[in-house]
C-alpha cells in the first residue's frame, strides 16, 4: 500500500473516529441535559403534590387544635355527656370535616369515646381494626410535653394509611392540666388522590411501598425515584414515612414526556449537520495533502529506495523548496553523510581491534552462557593446542579435559550468578594456566596466563624457605628442650646421690614433673603446628563454641579484665575441628590477658562478611561469604617490628619461662588449614585487634 492510499485511509479513519466521538459526545450532551431537565420537571410536580399534602396536614392540625383546646371537650373527657355527643359528634360533623375517625382518650390511656365513619357509605362504622396498637398507654402519640405539643403523621391500619392529628386536651385558653388526648384522622383514598391530581394537573395515585410498580431504589430507602415507562410517559415517585419513620405510602405522579421528542429532533439535526461538515473538511484536507505533500514524499521515498538497493550511502536525495519537507531532505542527506563517516570509523576500529587482540601476549577467551567459546586470540587458541578458527564456536567441554572443565564450569557459574571476578588455576595439556574470569552481559571474559614456570619457581622458593624454617625450628626446639632437660638432669643426679632429705626429694620430683609437662605441651603444639589437613572437621556454629567456653574464658581473664561478647544472631555455620577452634580462642584470650597486666576490656565479636573482588584488602583474601571472629583488647599493643613477626614459631616478647612462642603460630596454622586468613591491627598503647576469617559452610555446599 503506497503512501497516498495510507493517507486516504488515515484521513477516512480519523474523520470516522471524529464523527463517532462527536456523535457520542453530542448524544451525551443533548440527551443527558434534556434528561436532567425532564427529571427536574418531574420532581417539581412531585414536590407540588407533597406541598399539597403538607397543606392538608396543616388543615387537619388546625381542626384538631380547635377541638382539643375547647372547654366543652376538656370537661367531656372528664365526665362524658350525651349532650356533647349529640351536639358535636354527629354524622354531619364527620362529612363536613371529611373525617373517618375521632378518639377521646384520657390521661390514663383509656378510650373515653371513639367514633368511626365511612364517608362513602355515609354511615357510622366500628372503630378500625388495629387502632389500639397506636393509641395504647405509653404510646408516643399520647405523650405531650406541654399544652401545645401535638403530633401529626401517617399510621398504617389494615384498611389502609390514615393521616391523623393527636393533640392534648386543654381549656379554651390553652391552659392545663392536660386531661387527655384528642385524635382525628382520615384515610388517604383514591378520592384524595383525585384532589391531588387537580392541583398537580397530572394523574396522582397512592401505592404501597411494596407494590411491584415501586422502583427498587425507592424501596431501599431513597426519598424520590423516576421511572421511564416508554418514549411518551414518565413516572415520578415520592416515599412517605409514617409517624414512626417507617415506609408507609408511595405517591406516584404520571406525566407525559414533553421534552423527550424535542431533544431527539434537535440531536439528529445537529448530528446530520456535523456529518456534512466533516465530509467537506476531509475532502479539502485530502486535496491539499495530495497537491503539496504526498507527491513530494513519494519522490523522497523513491530516492531512498534507490540508495538502499545500491548500497551506496555516498549518494544524496534531491531537495526542493524551503519548507519542512525540504528540511527533511537536508536532514536525510546529513544522516547519509554521518552514516558514511561512521562506516569508515567502524572499519578503522575493527582493524585496530583485530590488531590489539592479536598483540595481547596473554590468552583471551570470550565464553557465552552456554559455555561456548565465541572468540579467542592466537595465544588463547594456542593454549588449547588449536588454531583460532578451529576453537571458535566449540563447547568448553570439548576443549578442556577433566578436572579442568569442572573447575572452569564451577567458577564460570559463580561469576555469572554473583557478578564477581574469579581467579583460579587449571591443568591443561600438562601445563598450569591461571584464569581470571570477568562477567560481561552475555557470558564471561577470560584472561589466560601460562604460570607453569612461575609455579615451579614458587615451589623451589617455598622449599628453600621450609629448609631455612626447619633449621631455625630445630635450633629453637633444641634450646627449649635443653631448658627442660637441665632441671631434670640436675634433680635426678641429686636424687641418685642419696643425700637429699625426703621433703627436698619430693620438691625435686615436682620440678622433674613440671619440666616433663612443659616438654609434653611443646610436643603437642609442634604436632598441631606441623599438620597440613584439619582433623575431623564438622559443621559448627562459632557462637555456640564461644558460649560453651564463656566460663573458662572469664576464669582465664580474671576479675580485672571485663569480657564483652557481641555475637551476630544469624551467623553462618563453618566447617572446622571443634578442638582447633577452642585452641585458637584460648591462645588469643591468653595473649590478650598477658597484654593487659593492669586490667582492661576484651571484646569477642562475630559477624557475617561478604567479600567481592573490589573489596579484597588482604593478600590472602579471596571473594566469597565468610564468618569473621574479632578478638580485641585494650592492652599495651605492638610495634610494627613485633607485628611483622608474631606468627613466627618460637617468637615471643614475654619474659623467659613466660611462653613457648608457638601460640600465634598455631593459630595461624589452624586458620590456614581451614582456608582462612588473619588480619592484625595494633599500635603501641592502643591495644590489638585480631580478625580471623573462616569460609561459610554454605559456600562449601
Amino acid at each position: 500500500m503506497n503512501i497516498t492510499r495510507k493517507t486516504l485511509l488515515i484521513i477516512a479513519s480519523l474523520l470516522a473516529l471524529q464523527l463517532l466521538a462527536f456523535y457520542a459526545l453530542s448524544r451525551a450532551f443533548f440527551l443527558q441535559n434534556f434528561a436532567r431537565l425532564e427529571e427536574q420537571w418531574a420532581l417539581r410536580n412531585v414536590e407540588r403534590a407533597l406541598v399539597f399534602l403538607e397543606s392538608q396536614k396543616q388543615n387537619l392540625i388546625a381542626i384538631a387544635q380547635d377541638w382539643a383546646a375547647w372547654d366543652d371537650t376538656y370537661y367531656f373527657v372528664q365526665e362524658p355527656t350525651e349532650d356533647y355527643i349529640k351536639s358535636n359528634l354527629v354524622d354531619e360533623t364527620f362529612e363536613g370535616l371529611g373525617l373517618n375517625l375521632m378518639l377521646f382518650i384520657n390521661t390514663s390511656g383509656e378510650l373515653v369515646f371513639g367514633k368511626a365513619y365511612d364517608l362513602e357509605a355515609r354511615q357510622e362504622i366500628p372503630l378500625p381494626e388495629g387502632w389500639e396498637e397506636h393509641f395504647h398507654p405509653g404510646s408516643p402519640l399520647l405523650l405531650h410535653s406541654d399544652t401545645k405539643d401535638g403530633k401529626v403523621g401517617l399510621i398504617i391500619l389494615p384498611k389502609g394509611p390514615m393521616l391523623i392529628a393527636s393533640y392534648p386536651i386543654v381549656t379554651s385558653k390553652d391552659e392545663g392540666p392536660i386531661m387527655g388526648t384528642f385524635v382525628m384522622g382520615y384515610y388517604l383514598t383514591q378520592a384524595h388522590a383525585e384532589s391531588f391530581s387537580e392541583v398537580v394537573r397530572y394523574p396522582v395515585s397512592f401505592l404501597s411501598p411494596y407494590d411491584p410498580q415501586v422502583p427498587t431504589g425507592l424501596a431501599e430507602g431513597e426519598k424520590f425515584a423516576l421511572h421511564i415507562v416508554d418514549s411518551r410517559t414518565i413516572e415520578a415517585f415520592a416515599l412517605l414515612q409514617d409517624f414512626y419513620g417507617q415506609p408507609a405510602l408511595v405517591l406516584k405522579v404520571t406525566m407525559p414526556r414533553e421534552l423527550y421528542p424535542q431533544s431527539q429532533a434537535a440531536f439528529y439535526s445537529f448530528s446530520l449537520l456535523n456529518l456534512l461538515l466533516g465530509l467537506a473538511l476531509g475532502a479539502v484536507i485530502l486535496i491539499f495533502l495530495r497537491q503539496y505533500l504526498l507527491s513530494r514524499l513519494s519522490k523522497l521515498s523513491e530516492s531512498l529506495t534507490a540508495i538502499a538497493r545500491s548500497g551506496d550511502i555516498s549518494a544524496r536525495v534531491p531537495v526542493e523548496g524551503k519548507d519542512e519537507l525540504a528540511e527533511l531532505g537536508v536532514r536525510v542527506n546529513e544522516l547519509l553523510a554521518s552514516l558514511e563517516r561512521s562506516r569508515k570509523a567502524l572499519e578503522e576500529s575493527e582493524r585496530w581491534h583485530r590488531l590489539l587482540i592479536s598483540s595481547i601476549t596473554d590468552g583471551l577467551w570470550v565464553v557465552d552462557r552456554e559455555l561456548r567459546l565465541r572468540q579467542a586470540n592466537e595465544p588463547g587458541a594456542g593454549f588449547l593446542g588449536q588454531k583460532v578458527e578451529e576453537v571458535s564456536g566449540k563447547s568448553m567441554r570439548e576443549l578442556l579435559e577433566e578436572p579442568a572443565f569442572s573447575d572452569f564450569q564451577e567458577a564460570f557459574s559463580r561469576t555469572i550468578e554473583e557478578g564477581i571476578v574469579q581467579t583460579f588455576s587449571i591443568p591443561v595439556r600438562g601445563k598450569i594456566f591461571e584464569l581470571r574470569l570477568y562477567p560481561i552481559p552475555d557470558g564471561a571474559l577470560c584472561i589466560v596466563k601460562d604460570v607453569t614456570e612461575l609455579r615451579r619457581m614458587e615451589s623451589f622458593y617455598i622449599r628453600a624457605q621450609r629448609m631455612e624454617a626447619a633449621g631455625n625450628l630445630a635450633l629453637a626446639i633444641a634450646h627449649d628442650f635443653n631448658n627442660f632437660l637441665t632441671p631434670i638432669l640436675v634433680s635426678t643426679e641429686f636424687l641418685l646421690s642419696g643425700s637429699a632429705p625426703p621433703q627436698e626429694s619430693r620438691a625435686l620430683l615436682e620440678e622433674i614433673r613440671k619440666a616433663c609437662e612443659k616438654a609434653s605441651s611443646l610436643v603437642r603444639q609442634l604436632l598441631l603446628f606441623g599438620r597440613r589437613e584439619p582433623l575431623a572437621p564438622e559443621t559448627l556454629n562459632l557462637n555456640s563454641v564461644i558460649m560453651d567456653m564463656r566460663a573458662l574464658i572469664s576464669r582465664t581473664l580474671g576479675e580485672r579484665i571485663e569480657l564483652v561478647l557481641e555475637l551476630y544472631p544469624n551467623l553462618y555455620p563453618i566447617k572446622a575441628n571443634r578442638s582447633h577452634l577452642e585452641q585458637i580462642i584460648m591462645n588469643l584470650v591468653m595473649n590478650a590477658r598477658d597484654a593487659m597486666p593492669d586490667g582492661g576490656k576484651l571484646l569477642i565479636k562475630t559477624d557475617n562478611v561478604r567479600l567481592t573482588e573490589e573489596t579484597l584488602a588482604h593478600p590472602e583474601a579471596y571473594p566469597g561469604e565468610f564468618v569473621r571472629l574479632i578478638v580485641k583488647d585494650t592492652g599495651i599493643g605492638m610495634s610494627p617490628e613485633v607485628k611483622e613477626r608474631i606468627f613466627e614459631p618460637f617468637f615471643t616478647t614475654k619474659e623467659p619461662q613466660g611462653g613457648t612462642g608457638l601460640g600465634l603460630s598455631v593459630v595461624y596454622s589452624i586458620i590456614k588449614q581451614n582456608r582462612g586468613w588473619i588480619e592484625v591491627e595494633s599500635k603501641l598503647g592502643e591495644g590489638a585487634t585480631f580478625s580471623l576469617y573462616f569460609p561459610a559452610a554454605k559456600q562449601e555446599a
